[in-house]
């Protein structure tokens, strides 16, 4: 083709600068375009035709055919945007794929597919191009660059128009995709008869704040509380009517006790299969809290564990899963998907925040299979942004419903800045949150709750830690004791004797036990870090005049060895504050400065170390204390706790979590504790005593544990020698 020679020339349409011809697929239609890239585009000024196709986004060059590949016009008539840059479309030459288009401007409208998990709708943009089938869609669209489609949520095949809700314009939706859509703005969250009763349970305290008359009508209507199990706190049981209702968003604060209340409502609701997905380091300590609260028997659990066969899935009872196992391994969804739980509860939910992301994604196909409205838990449902519970409302059938859809929500509640991240609308807050109240979620605060608690809560949380580190610290103890029975034969000519072998036990056992324990606390840093980090952010602070943070809920940090302690203290990210270190090596001076600040909500976190900060200080600002570590003295213990547990205390009740790494020496610290203390009550009956956070008959004591490091010595010793002899 030829094309003028003089540039610098005005050129106006119906100028001709190019030509196309149609390639792709009805599904992903496309335009070659050969174009002189330094001819002016005819109707827009100062603009070449090469400047022209790379504004579109959707162009790439084809070196072969040297020509421009365009997958998208950002118009819904591409046959107007072609003439106006003087470029003829040869529609004769097209594929026989489009023979039974009869104009351009019919590929321009893209099309849809409801997706297999029913919840999602996949929309090609055809020749509308990436930024106007974007506009089309919505604020709910998420592209795919990988497949290259948008993945939208049911809920916004349909928006408002005015009050109306109507199909959205410019897409070919599919019939199931719109009846999928009025069926997710038709889904009732709360029965009407019972909204004004579950409103109240939104933010109740205890069922007697219900007549009999209401509480025969909710529990006739949702199901009885259970009589047995460990039993629950008061304003728990209201908050498990209140989820078992529909009010799925369980989102008390911290040390308030959502996993109790979520597996109340799990048993209120009859629950006969129950999946619940946590943090990866969560798994067994859901686990007890199912042995708990009697949801099921112990031998109808089971737990997916990465690293770990698969187990079959029971024809009744409840699935433990790690999120991040959940979003890697399509097969297990799958898998679970098809056992079709009734209840599903979803731990620490603030963790699929991210829209679209693959964790949020896999819980919500997994939800979308689940009888009952999941149950989202977290004390942080927002960080930042109101963004962030998009996936926690859709996930618990709230989202469309309640907000008319993602897309409205967005459109409400966010401001969306020049590189597409979300910002608050700060003037919906206030009508955000009256229709979190109103409508969505259970929530109470710590304080509200506290003339139900007692003055000291004792609990266990048991983590399923990495354990490499501390299998290799393992080896090194077992390689000391190989050492020292190489070096006895040496010296003596023949092996020690069972009391020679026990002397030096007896002597060693402290450095020995002491490598481990370093090596527990060092495999539990990750977790703590983030405990850390969502306490100070879930509890919150104030600004005071000075601009200064004051914190609700400062937390304090119990640790044993120092290595410990540094390695936390780096852990703990510095955008939540000031993190202080009370130990051997802290001056008068700074201690004084750090307590002081401490107990006036400046300081969010203090560490302190159980031997150096556990006697002669007052910390009765805080009413939270995590023991990353331990101690098997109960006197060292109640002396830490103590610091918080005093005249002057501001809290009617102090929460303690002792932090244990499963397959460890942490389960055998707990039960040292408990056995000593058995002793005490019974030698002094001095109750309060009663540190131990787990108990067992199986307990095995610091001596136990060295013998069979020995005796694991031994062995190897053994199987080497006759090794050596074949």
């Amino acid at each position: 083709m030829s094309f003028p020679a003089v540039l610098g020339q005005p050129i106006t349409a119906p100028t001709r600068t190019g030509f196309a011809k149609l390639v792709g697929t009805i599904r992903e239609p496309a335009l070659e375009v050969h174009i002189h890239s330094k001819l002016p585009h005819p109707t827009i000024p100062r603009t070449s035709m090469l400047e022209w196709v790379k504004s579109l986004g959707n162009a790439r060059w084809d070196p072969h055919e040297r020509a421009w590949t365009i997958s998208g016009l950002n118009s819904h008539e591409p046959s107007m945007v072609l003439a106006q840059a003087g470029i003829d479309l040869d529609w004769d030459d097209r594929p026989e794929e489009f023979a039974d288009v009869r104009s351009v401007d019919e590929l321009a409208w893209p099309i849809a597919k409801l997706s297999d998990n029913g919840r999602t709708v996949l929309v090609r943009a055809r020749l509308a191009g990436y930024d106007h089938a974007k506009e089309l869609l919505g604020l709910g669209a998420i592209w795919d660059k990988d497949r290259r489609f948008f993945r939208t949520p049911v809920s916004d095949v349909l928006v408002l128009d005015g009050a109306q809700l109507i199909v959205r314009p410019g897409v070919h939706w599919p019939q199931s995709a719109i009846d999928a859509a009025w069926a997710a703005h038709a889904h009732v969250t709360v029965d009407p008869d019972l909204a004004p009763l579950t409103k109240r349970l939104g933010s109740a305290l205890s069922v007697d704040q219900f007549t009999d008359d209401e509480l025969h009508i909710l529990q006739s209507r949702l199901g009885r509380l259970p009589a047995d199990g460990r039993e629950p706190f008061p304003y728990q049981k209201v908050g498990a009517l209140a989820v078992a209702a529909g009010r799925a968003c369980l989102f008390d604060e911290p040390g308030v006790g959502k996993s109790a209340g979520a597996l109340l409502a799990a048993r209120v609701l009859g629950a006969q299969r129950t999946v619940i997905v946590v943090p990866p380091l969560l798994t067994t300590n859901w686990r007890r809290e199912i042995a708990h609260a009697a949801l099921c028997p112990d031998d109808h659990v089971v737990t997916f564990k990465p690293g770990r066969k698969e187990p079959e899935l029971p024809p009744s009872g409840a699935v433990i899963i790690a999120d991040s196992l959940l979003a890697s391994r399509p097969a297990v969804l799958q898998r679970l998907i098809a056992w079709q739980a009734d209840v599903m509860i979803f731990d620490e939910a603030h963790r699929a925040k991210t829209i679209g992301s693959a964790r949020g994604d896999a819980v919500l196909d997994l939800g979308a299979s689940v009888k009952y409205a999941p149950f989202a838990l977290t004390g942080t449902p927002i960080f930042a942004s109101p963004h962030e519970l998009v996936t926690l409302l859709e996930l618990t059938r709230m989202m469309a419903p309640v907000f008319g859809g993602r897309h409205q929500f967005l459109a409400d509640f966010c401001v969306q800045d020049q590189f597409g991240g979300w910002k608050p609308r700060k003037s919906a807050l206030d009508r955000l949150h009256a229709t979190l109240v109103d409508q969505v979620w259970v929530r109470r605060r710590k304080r509200d709750v506290l003339p139900q608690l007692p003055k000291k809560m004792r609990a266990a949380m048991m983590l399923e830690v990495p354990l490499k580190d501390y299998r290799e610290t393992h080896k090194e103890v077992i390689s000391k004791v190989l050492g020292y029975l190489t070096w006895f034969e040496d010296q003596n000519g023949r092996e020690p004797t069972s009391g020679e072998l026990n002397e030096w036990v007896r002597f060693s056992s402290f450095t020995l036990i002491s490598q481990l324990r370093q090596a527990a606390g060092l495999a539990k840093i990750p977790l703590a870090a983030e405990l850390i980090e969502n306490h100070v952010r879930e509890t919150g602070w104030e600004t005071d005049e000075n601009g200064r943070r004051v914190f609700n809920r400062p937390l304090l940090v119990w640790v044993h060895h120092k290595s410990v302690a540094d390695a936390l203290y780096q852990a703990v990210p510095t955008s939540i504050g000031e993190t202080g270190v009370i130990a051997g090596f802290t001056s008068d001076r700074e201690r004084d400065r750090l307590v002081d600040e401490f107990e006036a909500g400046l300081i969010p976190v203090m560490l302190c170390s159980i031997t150096k900060a556990g006697v002669g200080l007052t910390l009765v600002r805080s009413s939270d204390a995590i023991f990353a570590e331990t101690d098997w003295t109960p006197a060292l213990i109640k002396q830490a706790e103590d610091r918080q547990h005093r005249p002057g205390a501001t809290g009617e009740s102090v929460q303690y979590t002792t932090l244990i790494a499963v397959g460890t020496l942490d389960e055998t610290i707990q039960n040292v504790l408990g056995r000593k203390v058995e002793v005490l009550e019974k030698g002094i009956g001095d109750t309060d005593d009663s540190v131990a956070v787990l108990a067992g008959d199986d307990a095995r004591g610091l001596q136990d544990i060295v013998d069979a490091v020995v005796q694991e010595a031994l062995t190897i010793r053994s199987r080497e020698r006759r090794s050596a002899r074949s």
